[in-house]
């Protein structure tokens, strides 16, 4: 009988299960007895484990006393009382753990017997003294010996017998496994053989399964398809059914785009979108309505323009699957995401554009909702024009029905307006009559209109003229004052020059009188340019050509300008002078320090003219509250107002002459026969000024009784509040007094060190008009080891400089002759000089330290130390110890490349990186620098904040602070730099180098050890360095002419003369050799701007010095003479001694 493939696949299954079944008996006992065997295992070791425990803890008694037998001390017997209860629990363990074997048991309690008598000995020997035990201790330890080596027999035995069961298990189990292995191999051979034909058997059975199952799916597949089918078409005929349900009687084109957005976003489940409407007008895609827009999303689109745009030209449906990032997102509470897929559908009914939708979603859209989408567009745009051709019918419906009412109410006014025609066609004929009369009336009126007209068309144009002419005559009296300007600065030029050549009487062959006459003809003249000076001042004033710099000015340096100018004049009239300056007063005051001394001098100066010897003058400043009735708006809206008040006990004015002083050339008293003289432009000049200001001037007087003058100025001036703007000045040199004699021997003369100076000495030149100052800082410094120069002027201290380079400088700034100023620029343009450190000490109020390379500043007055502290950084930087700087940055300053530069170009220099504001301050903590460098590249108003605190921190070390920044500056941000700072660098090409400048000026202030003989003391340059000079004087005038040969003879030069720019040119040609040119600037043919361009240009000669004559008559004319070339300029009338300085200035470059 042949057995089926199901059969045979059934007997092969038994057969496996009865083969496992006897393969799973065979493997659980052996797991039970190998459990059993372990745990047989694990209680012979635990019991071997606790024989050597007991034992070890014997040992640790015995050795407790034993120790203390020999010393008799306790605390050897820790170990024995420690171990003592740890002996009778592990003897518990062991009984327990042997009680299954009774000769152990037997063999271990022989041992707990002997363990006990062990103990029993030693407990009796703990409770004998030392001195029992001291007498028999070998006996003792003998005993002890015997009964611990009893013991260990006993323990040794009950180890030896555990040991040997150990060993004897472990044979069986080795023999047992064996067995076990053999049959288990056997049994699975077996049951593999028996599964590899079950398994064939199975192969076959699943074959023809499979191929039944093939079949089967293929009928479900198809059947499966024509599902899906199905359910695509009753899914998109729902969304159409849905949607035409949701726009059924809808008449507004919102409404319709809202409900058509709110059906598709349900249905598609999409998270955002959007329905723009085409206006047919304005050719743009607005936005109707949206679901979950962002704000930011636009509005409208004209057509291509965007994605919207783009599928509303091309008819096509737009799909941007790959969105950038800088998408708008969908936002919710939880978060918000960038869709991933966005699609424009556009709405086009046959040919006309009705809108587009926009979609964006998380998951690309199914081809089953593109299908969709691409259906429902033609519908939508159906109803969208649906709704449009309803609203123009009601519109057009409504505009007939408007039409129709207006129709009525016209007919209805119609019909009232022919009833009025009747009835005024009956009053006409009434009043024709009358109105022929009226025509006649008006037409004699209209004739006197006509009249009128004419004759105010003739004062019109009358008006005109006389504008054009007011016009013409303000730039005629422009024209006048810079014409007048020169015109007696010409003659008056001669007089005060020969005048001031009679009055020294040179060749003594003049009388006294004579003299006298002399010296009354030039104060005459000096008062003349006075007036014209004054003209000139409120000319400019007027027309606004006065430049105001605002600046912090401390209000003590005001009060002590004045007072030092004032106090000499006050004593000599005998009247008091008062000056008073109240607590609520600033220290400093924002302000134009020149203009507002200019106005109180003019007051101070009417003040000590109009009051009689013995009255009083006082100067009040003080600050108030808001007060009202001002005109200036600056005051206006100042909480606080400051007010300078100048009080007289003089003459007093008159109450119907107050307002009349304030214009211009009035007075109070302008009688041939008045008491006092004057133009009266100086109170016009103080109105001028503190309007510019930004205040107002009052007056209160009371005739007989004396006046008060009051300033008010808003307590912090406006200013232009544009970037600042860095500018570099050309280095000119401003003579403001006429130079001293610098031949020693005068009576202002300073003896000093240079007839006894020798190489190596430390040289200092003082360079101060004040000789008792003088002698007090040269005695300071050779006290402190200096050899020391003196200057009473500024061009002695350039001669002095220049032959003997000094260590270093103490310099004032209001020097005669050459100023302050002039000196530092000087000095920074000469290679030889430029690394002197120069010191101020002056009584100006402020000082750019770095701007001219100074190293330190004091403000007079100075105590003696002051001094010390100047003396001792000389002495710190002449000392030839190598720089520290400290550079702060957090952007791209290399530390290593900075540091090569500068040793390349400085050579050693110690250099310290921080990039920290707090590693920064640490630093300036732990060491000492003698610069710091700051980086504040991109962060402008936070590297400000951060240098208020450096500044707090290095204030009082007056550590050198330079800033480098790369933006342009406010006025607020560079005064806060400029107080905070000691230079500015602005990133540029030439920064670098500007950086290594300042770092110069700072660090490098040193005397330069060249071993070279230094210069014999000898006669400095003076009057002889003109002599056989050869000079070409261009000027129009004789008169000038004359007068300026006879000084410049005097000087024994050769005098070359020119009447215009062109005759200059043909001399120059003509003298060569012609060292100095002095040029007059208005001349007939060829004025001195195109002769000074010409001699530049086409002759060549760009180093000749070129000195301008000009007569300071309108602004600008200095900057012109300049930029046309002139080397330098004087004005009008000629000082003869600053002109022999400037002279000998050029000619020694």
């Amino acid at each position: 009988m042949r057995l089926a493939s199901s059969n045979w696949l059934h007997l092969g299954s038994a057969l496996i299960i009865g083969v496992g079944v006897i393969l799973g008996t065979m493997f659980f006992r052996t797991i039970n007895r190998q459990i059993d065997e372990a745990a047989w295992v694990r209680e012979k070791h635990q019991t071997i484990n606790q024989l050597l425990i007991i034992e070890k803890l014997l040992v640790d008694m015995e050795t407790g006393q034993r120790a203390f037998r020999l010393t008799n001390q306790k605390r050897f017997l820790l170990p024995y009382n420690q171990a003592l209860p740890q002996v009778e629990i592990s003897l518990k363990k062991a009984a327990d753990l042997t009680k299954d074997d009774t000769q152990q048991i037997d063999r271990f309690e022989r041992v707990r017997l002997q363990i006990g008598h062990l103990i029993q000995f030693w407990s009796e020997q703990s409770e004998h003294n030392q001195s029992e035990v001291a007498g028999n201790p070998v006996q003792l330890t003998l005993q002890e010996k015997k009964q611990m080596d009893e013991v260990r027999l006993g323990l040794s035995q009950l180890l030896r017998v555990e040991q040997q069961a150990l060993d004897d298990n472990e044979k069986q189990t080795a023999e047992w496994v064996d067995s076990m292995t053999f049959n288990s191999v056997l049994g699975t051979a077996l049951l593999f053989l028996v599964a590899a034909v079950i398994t064939y058997f199975y192969f076959l059975e699943f074959k023809k399964q499979k191929e039944i199952e093939d079949k089967l799916q293929h009928s479900v597949d198809e059947l499966e398809t024509f599902n899906q089918e199905t359910r695509e078409r009753n899914w998109y005929l729902t969304g159409v059914a849905t949607l035409n349900d949701a726009l059924q009687n809808l008449n507004e084109l919102e409404s319709v785009s809202k409900e058509a957005l709110n059906v598709l976003v349900q249905y598609l489940k999409v998270p955002v979108a959007a329905f723009y409407c085409f206006d047919e007008d304005h050719q743009l895609l607005e936005l109707n309505a949206a679901v979950a827009l962002p704000a930011s999303a636009p509005g409208a689109f004209r057509l291509g323009e965007g994605l919207v745009g783009q599928a509303a030209k091309s008819k096509q449906i737009q799909i941007t699957d790959q969105v950038p990032g800088g998408f708008w997102t969908i936002r919710s509470a939880s978060g918000q995401h960038v869709p991933k897929q966005v699609v424009c559908i556009p709405l086009w009914n046959g040919k006309e554009l009705k809108g587009v939708i926009e979609f964006g979603t998380f998951d690309p859209l199914t081809p089953q909702a593109m299908t969709l989408l691409k259906g429902i567009a033609k519908d939508i745009a159906v109803a969208i024009s649906a709704v449009q051709s309803r609203r123009k019918i009601m519109s057009l419906l409504e505009q007939v029905q408007l039409q129709k009412e207006v129709l009525e109410n016209q007919q209805d006014e119609l019909r009232q307006t022919n009833e009025e025609l009747t009835r005024q066609t009956e009053s006409l004929q009434a009043s024709e009559e009358e109105l022929r009369v009226q025509e006649e009336e008006l037409r004699q009126i209209n004739t006197e209109l006509e009249e009128r007209n004419a004759a105010m068309e003739l004062t019109r144009q009358a008006l005109a003229v006389k504008a054009k002419e007011l016009e013409i005559t303000g730039k005629y009296k422009s024209e006048f004052l810079a014409n007048m300007s020169h015109e007696l600065r010409t003659p008056l030029n001669s007089v005060l020059i020969l005048a001031g050549l009679l009055s020294e009487n040179k060749n003594k062959n003049l009388t006294d009188k004579q003299v006298e006459y002399a010296h009354v003809i030039q104060k005459s003249g000096s008062d003349l340019l006075k007036l014209i000076n004054d003209i000139l001042d409120l000319s400019k004033i007027e027309a606004g050509k006065i430049d105001f710099q605002f600046e912090d000015v401390a209000t003590d340096s005001i009060l002590r300008d004045l007072n030092q100018l004032f106090k000499v004049v006050a004593d000599e009239k005998g009247v008091s002078l008062l000056m008073d300056v109240k607590k609520s007063v600033p220290a400093t005051l924002h302000t134009d320090k020149q203009r507002l001394e200019q106005v109180i001098q003019n007051l101070l100066s009417n003040a000590l003219k109009f009051t009689p010897k013995g009255g009083t003058v006082s100067l009040t400043f003080d600050v108030s509250d808001q007060l009202s009735g001002f005109t200036n708006e600056s005051l206006s809206m100042a909480s606080q107002v400051l007010r300078i008040a100048v009080t007289d006990t003089g003459i007093g004015i008159p109450p119907e002459k107050q307002q009349l002083i304030f214009e211009a050339f009035q007075q109070a008293d302008g009688s041939t026969n008045r008491k006092f003289g004057g133009t009266g432009l100086g109170l016009s000049i103080v109105k001028e000024l503190v309007r510019r200001l930004g205040g107002e001037v009052s007056l209160q007087s009371e005739a007989g009784k004396g006046s008060t003058f009051t300033i008010y100025l808003p307590q912090s001036a406006g200013e232009p509040t544009e970037p600042a703007t860095v500018t570099e000045k050309p280095a000119t040199f401003t003579i403001i007094n006429p130079p001293k004699s610098i031949a020693r021997g005068s009576e202002d003369g300073v003896e000093d060190d240079r007839n006894t100076v020798h190489e190596g000495d430390r040289l200092v030149l003082i360079i101060e008009d004040d000789p008792v100052f003088a002698r007090i800082v040269r005695d300071v410094a050779r006290a402190r080891q200096y050899k020391a120069l003196v200057a009473l002027q500024g061009d002695e201290g350039m001669e002095l400089a220049r032959h003997y380079k000094p260590s270093a400088i103490i310099l004032d700034m209001k020097l005669p002759v050459v100023d302050g100023w002039s000196i530092l620029s000087w000095l920074k343009s000469d290679p030889r000089l430029k690394s002197i450190p120069v010191h101020v000490i002056s009584g100006a109020d402020e000082v750019r330290l770095s701007e001219n390379g100074l190293q330190a500043y004091l403000q007079k007055p100075v105590t003696k130390q002051d001094l010390d502290n100047v003396f001792a950084l000389l002495d710190t930087q002449l000392d030839g110890k190598p720089k520290k700087v400290l550079v702060w940055s957090s952007q791209e300053i290399v530390p290593g490349a900075l540091s090569a530069f500068i040793r390349q170009r400085y050579g050693e220099l110690v250099c310290d990186y921080t990039t920290t504001l707090a590693n920064t301050l640490q630093q300036l903590d732990e060491k000492q620098y003698d610069c710091l460098l700051v980086d504040i590249r991109g962060n402008l108003r936070t590297g400000i904040s951060e240098l208020e605190q450096i500044n707090l921190r290095v204030k009082a070390t007056n550590l050198p602070v330079i800033c480098y920044i790369n933006e342009d500056l406010a006025s607020t941000d560079e005064r806060q730099l400029k107080r905070l700072t000691s230079a500015v660098i602005r990133e540029s090409a030439q920064s670098a180098e500007r950086l290594m400048d300042e770092l110069e000026l700072f660090l490098f202030k040193v005397r330069e050890e060249k071993h070279e003989p230094l210069p014999q003391a000898g006669p400095l340059a003076g009057a002889g360095t003109l002599k056989g000079r050869k000079v070409l004087l261009v000027d129009d005038d004789m008169r000038n002419v004359f007068a300026l040969s006879t000084l410049l003879d005097e000087q024994q030069m050769d005098v070359v003369t020119a009447d215009n720019g062109r005759e200059a040119l043909d001399m120059l040609e003509e003298h060569a050799d012609v060292d100095i040119v002095l040029m007059d600037i208005m001349m007939p043919e060829m004025d001195g701007y195109e002769a000074t361009r010409r001699i530049r240009q086409d002759l060549g000669r760009g180093t000749l010095p070129i000195i301008a004559l000009t007569a300071k008559a309108m602004p600008g004319d200095r900057e012109k003479v300049i930029e046309a070339g002139a080397s330098d300029y004087i004005t009008k009338p000629v000082d003869s001694t600053r002109l022999f300085s400037l002279m000998r200035i050029w000619l020694s470059r």
